[in-house]
């Protein structure tokens, strides 16, 4: 016998009341609803409908996420509550954050089913587009969570071993695809290719444990190590004041190339708004 379902009218009311919410109002509604709050304008029921429903899921998944990274704040300590109570109460919390949280990944997983079978189908060309439009909205997408479904696509081991490959080639070449907007410096460019360049390197860290996977579980060792990593170990040990130096004019110059672009990005903006005036 299967769990009664609420009405499906309802479910998509809240569903476009919750998409019409601020984040930080969805933020509180989720952390309400794994507290054990009853909201007035909806059941428990109709809402845990809403919050794993396909519209939301990710968004939930992103809320769920933040209410584990700010748990102090969700759920302060009360006056005269021992650091024990405290703990004992958090712990709870954790384990009821668990278990309404598994319900929203099994739909993101669902839906990164049915994303891989679509990027599969895809000509070469589409295939690039497609992960370089994830690869540079990453950054900024956590608020939302609009990169789960997507970012597990792309790494299921169907698709990893193709997204690798347009990895290698967008790293080697980026200028390919990533050409220079009307208007914009040559600094501002390059810019923008370091740090596509630097999302690439993270990313091929994640699909190099995908296929390791992949292949572990046919009863086969990974590949070969990284010789690459151990001789850079090697130097450091060997050479750790050269190798600390450069490591902070990397990092130095990584930092000036994303304030480059945010400028460039404020730039856009300042005359998109006189344009429009």
């Amino acid at each position: 016998m299967t769990d009664a379902q609420p009405p499906a009218e309802q479910v998509t009311a809240e569903v476009r009341r919750l998409k019409e919410m601020s984040h930080q109002a969805f933020f509180e509604a989720w952390a309400t609803y794994v507290l054990g709050g009853v909201d007035r304008l909806a059941p428990r029921d109709v809402q845990a409908a809403a919050f794993r429903s396909p519209d939301l899921a990710s968004r939930t998944l992103a809320a769920a996420d933040r209410v584990a990274r700010e748990l102090k704040t969700v759920l302060p300590r009360r006056d005269g509550e021992s650091k024990r109570e405290y703990q004992a109460r958090m712990n709870a919390f954790r384990t009821q954050l668990q278990a309404a949280r598994q319900p929203i990944v099994n739909t993101i997983e669902d839906l990164a089913v049915d994303e891989a079978e679509y990027l599969a189908q895809l000509d070469d060309e589409a295939f690039a587009a497609e992960w370089l439009a994830f690869v540079q909205q990453v950054a900024g997408s956590t608020r939302s969570g609009r990169d789960y479904v997507q970012g597990l696509a792309f790494r299921s081991p169907e698709v990893a071993p193709r997204t690798q490959a347009v990895t290698v080639q967008m790293r080697r070449v980026p200028e390919q695809y990533l050409p220079t907007k009307e208007g914009e410096s040559r600094k501002a460019h390059h810019a923008r290719v370091t740090q596509l360049r630097s999302r690439l390197e993270a990313e091929l860290r994640f699909l190099q444990y995908t296929l390791n996977y992949s292949v572990a579980r046919w009863g086969r060792m990974p590949t070969a190590p990284n010789h690459r990593l151990q001789a850079m170990r090697l130097l450091t040990e060997k050479y750790p004041e050269e190798f600390s130096q450069l490591l902070n004019a990397v990092r130095t110059d990584a930092r000036k190339a994303r304030e480059e672009v945010r400028r460039q990005r404020r730039y856009e903006k300042r005359t998109a708004a006189r344009q429009a005036n």
